[in-house]
């Protein structure tokens, strides 16, 4: 619902619009893990003022991306509340669906790497870095760290 625009104080009414707006953003994160060609699923941390409406909403849009929803109730349940979950991420795992490729092959240089993250999981037209970046990279890659993966993060609340 936050996603939705929906603010902090009045996440306990329900507000089935907003939490429809607002699964944009997970969208984005089932898109992008699904171009890493592994299977996802959704774990739904349900609070006590979730209604049964949000709740069907939700876990029709991550059905639309291809994937499952589980309500997961953890809080309150201990570990007896993400049962389900943990039985669908087994069966995910044995089932063999899963087809692991990188975004980039390892011997790309650093550089490279770096934009071609901002492009297929941030949607950005280009990297953007001064000279001094770029040649700390460079440097790393006469090191022979060049090989190795990058990991950028930001916030997972947007995009």
């Amino acid at each position: 619902k936050m996603n939705g625009g929906v603010k902090k104080e009045d996440l306990g009414k329900e507000n089935v619009e907003a939490v429809k707006k607002g699964c944009a953003n997970l969208g984005r994160h089932i898109e992008n893990v699904h171009q890493f060609g592994v299977p996802v699923v959704v774990a739904i941390n349900h609070f006590t003022t979730d209604t049964e409406a949000e709740i069907r909403a939700l876990k029709d849009f991550v059905a639309s991306m291809g994937a499952d929803a589980i309500l997961c109730k953890h809080w309150a349940q201990g570990s007896a509340g993400i049962e389900d979950l943990a039985h669908r991420v087994v069966k995910l795992a044995e089932s063999g669906a899963s087809q692991f490729s990188p975004l980039y092959p390892d011997e790309m240089p650093l550089f490279e790497k770096v934009n071609t993250i901002v492009k297929r999981i941030y949607r950005g037209d280009e990297a953007i870095a001064d000279k001094s970046i770029r040649d700390q990279l460079h440097a790393w890659e006469q090191a022979g760290y060049g090989n190795l993966p990058v990991c950028m993060a930001k916030t997972q609340y947007s995009f």
